[in-house]
């Protein structure tokens, strides 16, 4: 339960009831890893109900097997996480291990796949509950309720599990409260393992997204926010405690409110040798004054990622993106004015897409590449993603998606068209112009992640940027009250 103090307690006083072991998969394209957050925080719940915990993260282990098998031994219970991709390979492999103890290991799932496919995991004997949505409060319930053999109560939201061969439960996501005090569990973890040679650290101060673009699920989850004290605790102790020099947010529109955005410029600029970039919209250009902008680039700001996905009007109301192009190019203005990467992702071959759509995407690339010559492209070729309006239309256009988890853990994130033959929701002929079109642009194309490690790309979090803070801007400052632009999220 939380307390009047926000603080976690629990109203079990059994300690040490059992150990559960928690396993972070790899996906093959970590460059540098980030410490597992999921874990980090729902690790002090379980602790607190009584429970030992261990993390075991198949990115930073090479023997990661072996380990998981010793950890095991006297274990209870197997925590899993996954996403729709290759991280699933090592997560079936997790499962399979467990199965194949002389002991009964409970096997439970989490994560972005397991939440949108659930029955997957249960039809291919790979796990005993699947949590959907945050699980800090449910997964300690049901720990609980297998450690000392109670019934599972039916109240419980968001897990669901095997009943004489009937999957019962509530299909219905937990809530994705966020805003407890609780310290991340760094004692589980080797901080050291997951220090890259940029000394990069990722953070989360929110989750969900109050937007609900077509081809991602992560609209699928309530916005919850970390209140000012929290975030402020953590990010110091990321700094000044676990020493890391350059901070990443990772929440999906870091940049949406732009008080919280102050708040933690405010909070890093005293730390004169730490950067930090985040995530944001195409409408950033307008949701900041020019001072704003200033103050960001003076507190280390470098680099600001965008999800463009398309050139196309037409595509972006298709994909419910809420941004109109022009939005983008004047980003890209703002941010070249200031000295700062725009780093623009896009995708491309989705459902309903045209080649004249394509041409407009590449249009919009070489605009913004005429801006700022140093922006940073990053394509990707549509992959559908289970619960997402874009998945549901590539089905209705002939797509057939994989029917098991081993057969997702085959699709993996790539630019190359040769990589791919499952884009069956465009018509052969288009999809052959496309290709044409797309190859003869970006033929010699490399990833951002095969740049970095090939030594061709400088990430900007590497080095700090000394080029002079400009503004030139005709749009009169905000007023602080007019500074949170756009949806305002609590």
């Amino acid at each position: 339960m939380i307390n009047a103090n926000n603080q976690i307690t629990s109203n079990n006083s059994n300690k040490n009831k059992g150990k559960i072991v928690l396993f972070f998969p790899h996906s093959g394209l970590e460059i540098h890893n980030w410490v597992p957050f999921p874990y980090l925080y729902l690790a002090p719940f379980l602790e607190k109900a009584g429970y030992t915990v261990s993390i075991i993260d198949s990115r930073v282990e090479k023997d990661w097997q072996t380990l998981l098998m010793n950890d095991l031994k006297d274990a209870f219970a197997l925590g899993i996480t996954s996403m729709s991709g290759p991280d699933l390979i090592p997560a079936i492999e997790a499962s399979q291990i467990a199965r194949g103890m002389n002991k009964k290991i409970s096997i439970m799932w989490g994560g972005h796949h397991a939440s949108a496919l659930p029955d997957e995991v249960f039809n291919d004997n790979l796990g005993d509950f699947v949590f959907l949505g945050p699980a800090e409060f449910t997964f300690p319930k049901i720990l609980d309720c297998v450690y000392l053999k109670k019934e599972i109560p039916e109240n419980i939201q968001g897990v669901l599990w095997l009943e004489k061969g009937k999957v019962v439960g509530s299909r219905l996501p937990n809530s994705a409260v966020f805003n407890y005090d609780d310290i991340p569990a760094y004692h589980l973890i080797d901080v050291e393992k997951y220090r890259s040679e940029n000394n990069v650290v990722s953070y989360f101060k929110s989750r969900g997204c109050p937007f609900k673009c077509t081809f991602c699920a992560t609209g699928n989850f309530n916005v919850s926010h970390k209140l000012p004290r929290q975030y402020h605790k953590e990010i110091k102790i990321l700094i000044e405690d676990q020493k890391f020099t350059s901070l990443v947010f990772r929440d999906p529109v870091f940049f949406l409110k732009a008080s919280t955005v102050m708040d933690c410029a405010e909070l890093i600029e005293p730390f004169e040798n730490v950067k930090w970039k985040g995530q944001a919209r195409g409408t950033f250009h307008r949701q900041y004054t020019p001072e704003q902008f200033r103050y960001m680039r003076k507190s280390g700001l470098t680099s600001v990622m965008f999800g463009v996905e398309s050139g196309s009007p037409r595509m972006l109301e298709i994909m419910d993106k809420r941004v109109k192009r022009e939005d983008y190019i004047k980003s890209a203005e703002v941010l070249n004015d200031l000295g700062v990467e725009m780093y623009a992702s896009f995708m491309f071959a989705m459902p309903r897409e045209t080649v004249a759509d394509l041409r407009d995407t590449i249009s919009l690339m070489h605009e913004l590449k005429k801006i700022n010559p140093n922006i940073l492209l990053q394509n990707c070729i549509f992959l559908p993603l289970p619960d997402t309006n874009m998945f549901k239309d590539a089905i209705e256009l002939g797509y057939q998606p994989p029917t098991n988890l081993k057969s997702w853990s085959e699709r993996g994130i790539t630019s190359r068209f040769e990589e791919r033959d499952d884009i069956t929701w465009m018509k052969k002929d288009v999809l052959k112009e496309y290709i044409k079109i797309y190859n003869g642009e970006f033929g010699e194309y490399k990833h951002a992640y095969q740049k970095e490690a090939e030594g061709e790309y400088v990430n900007p979090m590497n080095e700090k940027a000394d080029k002079p803070i400009i503004i030139q801007s005709d749009k009169p400052a905000l007023d602080k009250d007019e500074w949170d632009i756009g949806i305002k999220v609590s």
